[in-house]
């Protein structure tokens, strides 16, 4: 009798055991995909940061709207 018991008992926090995992795999899961997509947006953020750094967002402006070009020759420029 005492080991029908135990069996039954042991058979039950197996069951409550392996559905943790899965539980916990899940949430593993739902978390990692969060993080990827935090690592996205931050690698995008960056991006156009230095892109706002490096100054082509604003040499494109100048070209564009304003027509600028750069001298061919160094001669070109008055001092």
């Amino acid at each position: 009798m005492a080991l029908i018991i135990s069996i039954i008992t042991l058979s039950f926090y197996t069951v409550s055991w392996h559905h943790q995992n899965y539980l916990l795999y899940r949430k593993s899961n739902a978390v990692q995909a969060e993080n990827q997509r935090i690592m996205a947006l931050h690698k995008q953020l960056l991006t156009e940061y230095s892109e706002q750094i490096s100054g082509q967002e604003i040499q494109d402006n100048a070209s564009e709207k304003l027509q600028m070009k750069r001298p061919k020759l160094k001669e070109d420029i008055l001092l």
